[in-house]
């Protein structure tokens, strides 16, 4: 029957199969194009609040229930929108969570880089994974030291005006704006810096919650010019119980090791200053190890022999 269509001058079976496919496809096309011409901006906007692609679905479906879902994940995948992937919590540390608020506070206010006081200030840590985050962005070397120097200047700045803050609203605006210029609208599937808000308050229990343990101001309340959410015996005790705990675990007393025991003080329902607001309090790592040992405890209150206490 075949060759008898095809003598005929009908199409072959191949042929068949490739304009049907050929028409589905353009079927498929012009339904991704209605709907993104249609709603691309809400889900980019749900995208920046850092909802995944799923939730942004639901969440258009409950209000349009005519909307195909098939035809909007078809769409949105494509998008190049970029979504919350739910499983990235884990993939910047507290420090690059910080830093992005600080860098886009820091972006808000117009501050010029303060270079001098990042390098002497911001956590080796830092420097080794921002690189990383960014690189995506092909952000080169000198841009890279003009982000460190715009989150150096907005901690400094914090240290001088317990106002300082900056809503969850309007970080994920300037998150926004700061990614459309980086180009990283387009990057499917990648987790780029600085983080969503949703990953912050996941990882702080709250934008709130993340403000004040970075020592900034929250919507509701300033906080005392050069003191953070906690006291001054707060810093102080934190550092002592940290270096107590140290010598029973015979961990080393650094940066990175106390902010692994400040995860397993929350954990255990203790509070304390987050790494970040240690370093702004006392201007250094070393300096709170050195100033919070001698001035809160002695060697028998931190089971340390004088020579063992930081110098």
């Amino acid at each position: 029957m075949r060759q008898i269509v095809v003598k005929l001058g009908g199409p072959d079976a191949e042929a068949s199969r490739a304009a049907r496919q050929a028409a589905k496809s353009a079927v498929a096309a012009k339904a991704r194009d209605e709907f993104l011409a249609s709603f691309r901006d809400v889900a980019s906007d749900l995208a920046h609040q850092g909802f995944t692609r799923a939730e942004t679905i639901f969440r258009l479906a409950v209000l349009y229930p005519a909307m195909d879902v098939v035809v909007a994940d078809d769409a949105l995948k494509a998008s190049g929108i970029v979504f919350d992937q739910n499983n990235d919590v884990d993939i910047f540390s507290n420090v690059a969570l910080e830093a992005g608020v600080w860098f886009l506070l820091g972006s808000e206010l117009r501050l010029k880089p303060d270079y001098a006081w990042a390098v002497v200030n911001l956590p080796q840590e830092l420097l080794d994974e921002l690189g990383a985050h960014l690189i995506e962005a092909s952000v080169t070397p000198e841009e890279l030291a003009t982000i460190l120097g715009i989150i150096g200047a907005a901690q400094r700045a914090a240290l001088d005006d317990g106002t300082l803050t900056i809503t969850g609203a309007r970080y994920n605006e300037l998150r926004g704006e700061l990614l459309d210029a980086m180009g990283l609208t387009s990057a499917k599937g990648a987790k780029p810096w600085p983080p969503t808000r949703q990953t912050i308050q996941k990882r702080y229990d709250g934008w709130n919650d993340a403000l004040e343990s970075m020592g900034l101001a929250t919507a509701a309340k300033g906080r005392q010019k050069g003191l953070l959410t906690f006291t001054e015996d707060d810093y102080a005790q934190a550092i002592v119980d940290f270096i107590a705990d140290s010598v029973v675990s015979g961990t080393e007393q650094t940066f990175a090791n106390y902010e692994k025991w400040v995860k397993e003080q929350a954990a255990a329902g203790t509070r304390r200053p987050s790494p970040a607001s240690i370093r702004n309090f006392y201007g250094a790592w070393l300096p709170a190890l050195r100033q919070g040992a001698r001035v809160h405890a002695t060697p028998r209150d931190v089971g340390m022999r004088p020579e063992a206490l930081p110098r």
